[in-house]
Protein backbone atom coordinates (compact mmCIF):
# COMPACT_ATOMS: atom_id res chain seq x y z
CA UNK A 1 0.00 0.00 0.00
CA UNK A 2 1.63 3.41 -0.78
CA UNK A 3 2.18 5.90 1.75
CA UNK A 4 0.88 9.51 2.58
CA UNK A 5 2.61 11.92 4.61
CA UNK A 6 0.84 15.02 5.60
CA UNK A 7 0.77 17.93 7.64
CA UNK A 8 -2.09 19.31 9.53
CA UNK A 9 -3.68 16.16 9.36
CA UNK A 10 -6.53 16.69 11.94
CA UNK A 11 -8.52 19.30 10.62
CA UNK A 12 -10.52 20.97 8.12
CA UNK A 13 -8.27 20.08 4.78
CA UNK A 14 -6.07 17.76 6.21
CA UNK A 15 -8.42 15.93 8.29
CA UNK A 16 -10.08 14.99 4.92
CA UNK A 17 -7.55 14.40 3.43
CA UNK A 18 -6.59 11.74 5.65
CA UNK A 19 -10.26 10.23 5.75
CA UNK A 20 -9.94 10.24 1.76
CA UNK A 21 -6.41 8.22 1.51
CA UNK A 22 -7.06 6.22 4.47
CA UNK A 23 -10.52 5.19 2.83
CA UNK A 24 -8.53 4.36 0.00
CA UNK A 25 -5.91 1.70 1.37
CA UNK A 26 -3.24 4.40 1.83
CA UNK A 27 -1.21 4.08 4.43
CA UNK A 28 -1.32 7.66 6.14
CA UNK A 29 0.83 9.33 8.80
CA UNK A 30 -0.45 12.89 10.27
CA UNK A 31 1.94 14.98 11.53
CA UNK A 32 0.31 17.62 14.02
CA UNK A 33 1.74 20.10 17.02
CA UNK A 34 -0.69 18.59 18.90
CA UNK A 35 -0.17 14.90 17.15
CA UNK A 36 -4.00 14.05 18.58
CA UNK A 37 -6.98 14.65 16.04
CA UNK A 38 -9.66 17.37 17.19
CA UNK A 39 -12.39 15.06 17.87
CA UNK A 40 -12.21 11.28 16.40
CA UNK A 41 -9.15 9.50 14.86
CA UNK A 42 -9.68 8.25 11.82
CA UNK A 43 -8.84 4.86 10.82
CA UNK A 44 -6.12 3.55 9.05
CA UNK A 45 -4.18 6.92 9.99
CA UNK A 46 -1.04 7.03 12.37
CA UNK A 47 -0.77 9.95 14.32
CA UNK A 48 2.14 11.94 15.20
CA UNK A 49 3.24 15.14 16.96
CA UNK A 50 5.52 17.07 15.13
CA UNK A 51 6.50 21.04 14.61
CA UNK A 52 7.06 21.65 11.07
CA UNK A 53 9.11 24.79 11.71
CA UNK A 54 11.84 22.37 13.23
CA UNK A 55 13.76 20.84 10.80
CA UNK A 56 15.20 18.79 13.42
CA UNK A 57 11.98 17.28 14.48
CA UNK A 58 10.69 16.51 11.21
CA UNK A 59 13.35 15.06 10.47
CA UNK A 60 13.13 12.22 13.67
CA UNK A 61 9.38 12.37 12.61
CA UNK A 62 9.67 11.97 9.31
CA UNK A 63 11.92 8.76 9.94
CA UNK A 64 9.98 7.69 12.30
CA UNK A 65 6.78 7.65 9.99
CA UNK A 66 9.26 5.58 7.30
CA UNK A 67 9.21 2.75 10.06
CA UNK A 68 6.19 2.38 11.30
CA UNK A 69 4.34 2.60 7.37
CA UNK A 70 7.18 2.57 4.60
CA UNK A 71 8.90 4.77 2.35
CA UNK A 72 7.14 7.85 1.48
CA UNK A 73 4.85 7.91 -1.78
CA UNK A 74 3.18 10.74 -1.32
CA UNK A 75 3.75 14.17 0.68
CA UNK A 76 1.06 16.49 0.95
CA UNK A 77 2.25 20.01 3.26
CA UNK A 78 -0.92 21.32 4.28
CA UNK A 79 0.23 22.66 7.59
CA UNK A 80 -0.60 26.43 7.54
CA UNK A 81 -1.84 30.06 9.94
CA UNK A 82 -3.13 32.65 8.85
CA UNK A 83 -3.07 36.20 10.71
CA UNK A 84 -4.87 39.54 9.83
CA UNK A 85 -4.14 42.93 10.35
CA UNK A 86 -2.47 45.62 8.77
CA UNK A 87 1.21 45.18 7.38
CA UNK A 88 2.43 47.57 9.69
CA UNK A 89 1.48 46.35 12.63
CA UNK A 90 2.86 43.06 12.07
CA UNK A 91 5.87 42.30 14.33
CA UNK A 92 8.82 39.89 13.17
CA UNK A 93 7.96 37.51 16.00
CA UNK A 94 4.87 37.16 13.63
CA UNK A 95 6.34 36.79 10.35
CA UNK A 96 8.68 34.46 11.24
CA UNK A 97 5.87 32.26 12.52
CA UNK A 98 4.06 32.59 9.78
CA UNK A 99 6.93 32.22 7.36
CA UNK A 100 8.19 29.30 9.20
CA UNK A 101 4.91 27.62 9.15
CA UNK A 102 3.62 28.13 5.76
CA UNK A 103 6.66 28.17 3.21
CA UNK A 104 8.93 26.61 6.01
CA UNK A 105 6.89 23.50 6.87
CA UNK A 106 6.96 22.97 3.20
CA UNK A 107 10.78 23.74 2.87
CA UNK A 108 11.34 21.19 6.20
CA UNK A 109 9.49 18.55 4.89
CA UNK A 110 10.45 18.05 0.97
CA UNK A 111 13.98 17.96 2.49
CA UNK A 112 13.53 15.05 4.77
CA UNK A 113 11.29 12.92 2.09
CA UNK A 114 13.34 14.00 -1.47
CA UNK A 115 16.33 11.50 -0.66
CA UNK A 116 14.13 8.43 -0.46
CA UNK A 117 11.74 9.16 -3.25
CA UNK A 118 14.77 9.99 -5.20
CA UNK A 119 15.95 6.17 -4.23
CA UNK A 120 13.07 4.94 -5.91
CA UNK A 121 12.87 6.51 -8.67
CA UNK A 122 9.33 7.62 -8.10
CA UNK A 123 7.30 9.97 -5.82
CA UNK A 124 4.60 13.18 -4.99
CA UNK A 125 4.77 16.00 -3.27
CA UNK A 126 2.01 18.30 -3.25
CA UNK A 127 1.59 21.47 -1.27
CA UNK A 128 -1.66 23.14 -0.03
CA UNK A 129 -1.21 27.08 -1.13
CA UNK A 130 -3.74 29.92 -1.37
CA UNK A 131 -5.34 32.08 -4.02
CA UNK A 132 -3.97 34.80 -2.26
CA UNK A 133 -0.59 33.40 -2.56
CA UNK A 134 -1.40 34.21 -6.79
CA UNK A 135 -2.59 37.47 -5.65
CA UNK A 136 -1.97 39.06 -2.57
CA UNK A 137 -4.72 40.04 -0.11
CA UNK A 138 -5.20 43.07 1.54
CA UNK A 139 -4.97 42.80 5.39
CA UNK A 140 -3.09 39.49 5.11
CA UNK A 141 0.34 40.38 3.44
CA UNK A 142 2.41 37.97 5.18
CA UNK A 143 -0.24 35.29 4.54
CA UNK A 144 -0.30 35.94 1.28
CA UNK A 145 3.82 36.75 0.87
CA UNK A 146 4.64 32.93 2.63
CA UNK A 147 1.85 30.95 0.37
CA UNK A 148 3.62 33.18 -2.80
CA UNK A 149 6.93 31.63 -1.57
CA UNK A 150 4.84 27.92 -1.46
CA UNK A 151 4.03 28.29 -5.32
CA UNK A 152 7.40 29.55 -6.76
CA UNK A 153 8.96 26.87 -4.20
CA UNK A 154 6.51 24.07 -5.71
CA UNK A 155 7.30 25.28 -10.01
CA UNK A 156 11.30 24.90 -8.94
CA UNK A 157 11.15 21.96 -7.53
CA UNK A 158 8.80 20.47 -10.38
CA UNK A 159 11.79 21.49 -12.35
CA UNK A 160 14.68 19.87 -10.59
CA UNK A 161 13.14 17.14 -9.50
CA UNK A 162 11.11 16.21 -12.61
CA UNK A 163 14.51 13.96 -14.00
CA UNK A 164 14.36 11.84 -10.93
CA UNK A 165 10.78 10.59 -11.07
CA UNK A 166 9.03 12.61 -9.02
CA UNK A 167 6.43 15.19 -9.55
CA UNK A 168 5.42 18.41 -7.53
CA UNK A 169 2.18 20.60 -8.07
CA UNK A 170 0.05 22.45 -5.65
CA UNK A 171 -3.50 23.47 -4.88
CA UNK A 172 -4.49 27.24 -4.61
CA UNK A 173 -7.81 26.78 -2.74
CA UNK A 174 -10.35 29.75 -2.48
CA UNK A 175 -12.56 30.50 0.52
CA UNK A 176 -12.92 27.07 1.91
CA UNK A 177 -15.45 26.33 4.74
CA UNK A 178 -12.71 25.71 7.78
CA UNK A 179 -11.90 26.66 11.29
CA UNK A 180 -9.45 29.43 9.16
CA UNK A 181 -13.05 31.31 8.61
CA UNK A 182 -14.21 31.44 12.07
CA UNK A 183 -12.90 34.79 12.65
CA UNK A 184 -15.20 36.04 9.64
CA UNK A 185 -19.15 36.89 10.52
CA UNK A 186 -21.66 35.22 8.52
CA UNK A 187 -22.25 38.57 6.74
CA UNK A 188 -18.68 38.42 6.05
CA UNK A 189 -19.05 34.64 4.91
CA UNK A 190 -22.45 35.71 2.67
CA UNK A 191 -20.55 38.51 0.76
CA UNK A 192 -17.60 36.11 0.27
CA UNK A 193 -19.91 33.64 -1.38
CA UNK A 194 -21.67 36.69 -3.59
CA UNK A 195 -18.11 37.08 -4.58
CA UNK A 196 -17.41 33.56 -5.71
CA UNK A 197 -19.08 32.84 -9.03
CA UNK A 198 -20.05 29.10 -7.76
CA UNK A 199 -21.89 30.90 -5.18
CA UNK A 200 -20.52 29.23 -2.19
CA UNK A 201 -18.16 28.25 -0.04
CA UNK A 202 -15.97 25.58 -1.40
CA UNK A 203 -15.81 22.08 1.39
CA UNK A 204 -12.63 20.59 2.77
CA UNK A 205 -13.65 17.05 0.65
CA UNK A 206 -13.39 19.47 -2.64
CA UNK A 207 -10.13 20.35 -2.02
CA UNK A 208 -8.77 17.23 -0.85
CA UNK A 209 -10.28 15.32 -3.85
CA UNK A 210 -8.21 17.39 -6.47
CA UNK A 211 -5.09 16.60 -4.18
CA UNK A 212 -6.48 13.32 -4.54
CA UNK A 213 -5.95 13.30 -8.38
CA UNK A 214 -2.83 14.96 -8.64
CA UNK A 215 -1.01 12.33 -6.90
CA UNK A 216 -2.65 9.45 -9.11
CA UNK A 217 -1.84 7.98 -11.95
CA UNK A 218 -4.50 9.84 -13.79
CA UNK A 219 -2.11 13.20 -13.28
CA UNK A 220 1.21 11.73 -14.34
CA UNK A 221 1.88 14.57 -17.33
CA UNK A 222 1.11 16.89 -14.49
CA UNK A 223 3.93 18.97 -12.53
CA UNK A 224 4.64 22.47 -11.58
CA UNK A 225 1.67 23.50 -11.19
CA UNK A 226 -0.94 25.22 -8.99
CA UNK A 227 -4.11 24.54 -9.34
CA UNK A 228 -7.14 26.77 -7.80
CA UNK A 229 -9.73 25.30 -6.37
CA UNK A 230 -12.20 28.63 -5.67
CA UNK A 231 -15.58 28.11 -7.62
CA UNK A 232 -14.01 30.95 -10.05
CA UNK A 233 -13.52 33.36 -7.59
CA UNK A 234 -10.14 34.16 -9.04
CA UNK A 235 -9.72 33.19 -12.97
Amino acid sequence: MPHLLISGGTRGIGKACAELFAGKGYKVSSLSRTGKPDKEAVNGVSYFKCDVRDPGEVNKTVNDAVLENGTVDVLISNAGISVTGLAQDMKFEVYRDVMDTNFGGLFNLANAVIPGMVNQGHGVILAVSSMWGQTGASCEALYSASKGAVDSYVKSLAKELGPSGIRVNAVSPGVIDTDMMNCYTEEDKEALCDETPAGRLGTPEEVAETLFFLQSGKASFITGQIIGVNGGFLI
